[in-house]
């Protein structure tokens, strides 16, 4: 009765996942993922903003023509006409000449800017893609810990009738029964708990991703995929390929150039204009339509302004200082998550061979006591241990299998390359070398601390 109720709420628990009837892969999780994902969508939406603020930006250079009509009613106490409507209309075409550099400076920080949504749009992507590789893992280590209980639980369940059968025939212990049983009973609470844990990672790869997680999930192609054995070197390689560390030192070029914007209101602005206008009435307000045309320039230098334009410098240099201190806390980031992945990665790699050879030798160890108890040579609390053990050794076995991957995932993203290493195609993504090019004149080799 027992076994059969709890196969009843296994079945309900993994009813509840939805799983759909087929294969899954991580390319086709992270792309779905990556079409639904809010920040990502955001980020995008967030770039092409930045796109169309650089064509603002050009649009200083080039000249704006303005057509300007009025139509008026007067009333007067003087001349032959004491009340009449007045139209008239004006064509004004003004080209900026000199500006201080002003609309150079923005052009190039809204270059920078372009590129920092770029950088920031990409480590969107490879978050989304990391944290949906750690949730399709997650699923992926609690169904194999789900398989393992339950084959964990089948063993107990016919040592359960081989001692109820010898109880009956009046050659076992009624303890060994009552001992089973409690180790049975132990059986039946792992399979429920690691049925119920599968339903929460589950349900997070449904936020995740968009959609249940399908029942076959494909491994993730990680084979193939090497790193640095040397933590600097893999910083090295992080400060080169980073999005988050570009995003970082395109955003202190920016604010550099928004200082050089600033500085520009102390210059001189000269403008060429030209205009031409008809009205219906002349400067007398008689009848008589006059038309009126000219071509000049204007020059203007502003002498005072209440102290804004020094406040403003002041306020762009610490908005420097600003993506300066951020980009240190990127550095600082990186540079930790880097070293806890891979710190993790290579304690794995250590690990696993070791917990393989515990898990083989518990397996024999089983094998050997089982086939000695059925002969009477082991007790019953022989077999038990025997079989707790290799249990025991089979999860840490998987545990440090999964927490292997997900290091190495950790790791792939924190560089900015986990989307490529795992060859996943995203279509219609903007190609770095499509955008107007905005150079980091910082070494970014001396941008992050070496320890």
């Amino acid at each position: 009765m027992k076994f059969s109720y709890l196969v009843v709420s296994i079945s309900f628990l993994l009813s509840s996942t939805t799983y759909a009837q087929e294969k899954d892969s991580i390319s086709s999780a992270i792309l779905d993922a990556i079409e639904t994902n809010p920040e990502v969508q955001a980020t995008w939406h967030t770039f092409y903003a930045a796109k169309h603020s650089l064509r603002v930006a050009k649009a200083g250079n080039k000249p704006t023509v303005d057509l300007v009509a009025n139509t008026r009613y007067q009333d007067r106490n003087y001349g032959s006409d004491t009340e009449f409507s007045n139209n008239d209309i004006e064509m004004v075409l003004t080209q900026s000449l000199y500006n201080g550099s002003r609309v150079k400076h923005e052009v190039n920080r809204f270059r920078q800017v372009q590129m920092v949504r770029y950088f920031e749009f990409a480590n969107s992507v490879e978050n989304a893609a990391r944290e949906t590789a750690l949730a399709y893992l997650d699923v992926q280590q609690f169904q194999a810990l789900v398989k393992l209980a339950q084959e964990n639980l089948t063993t107990h369940e016919k040592v359960y009738a081989q001692i109820e059968e010898g109880v009956s025939a009046g050659v076992t212990r009624a303890a060994d029964l009552e001992q089973i049983n409690g180790r049975l009973a132990l059986s039946e609470s792992n399979v429920i708990t690691d049925v119920n844990n599968l339903y929460d990672v589950s349900a997070r790869f449904l936020r995740i991703v968009g959609r249940a997680p399908k029942e076959d999930l494909q491994e993730i192609p990680t084979q193939n995929i090497d790193l640095a054995n040397n933590l600097q070197t893999l910083l090295d390689q992080t400060y080169r390929t980073s999005p988050s560390f570009f995003a970082s030192m395109h955003n202190i070029e920016a604010e550099k150039l928004g200082v050089k914007t600033q500085k520009s209101n102390y210059k001189p602005q000269v403008d060429f204009i030209a205009s031409y206008g008809s009205q219906s009435r002349d400067q007398f307000g008689l009848n008589n339509t006059i038309t009126e045309g000219s071509v000049g320039l204007q020059f203007r230098y502003n002498l005072f302004r209440g102290g804004q334009d020094k406040a403003s410098i002041k306020q762009a240099q610490e908005q420097v200082n600003v993506a300066k201190d951020l980009r240190d806390k990127t550095c600082r980031d990186v540079r930790q998550n880097i070293q806890i992945a891979f710190n993790e990665y290579t304690t794995s790699n250590r690990l696993l061979p070791v917990l393989n050879q515990h898990k083989l030798s518990s397996s024999r160890v089983k094998t050997a006591y089982k086939d000695q108890f059925d002969i009477g040579q082991r007790t019953l609390l022989d077999v038990l241990d025997a079989e707790n053990e290799y249990f025991e050794s089979s999860r840490a076995y998987i545990d440090a299998q999964f927490r292997q991957k997900q290091a190495l995932i950790n790791v792939l993203a924190e560089i900015g390359i986990l989307v490529k290493s795992l060859e996943i195609s995203i279509n219609n993504l903007p190609n770095i070398n499509d955008l107007d090019k905005a150079n980091i004149h910082s070494d970014i080799k001396y941008a992050c601390p070496k320890n």
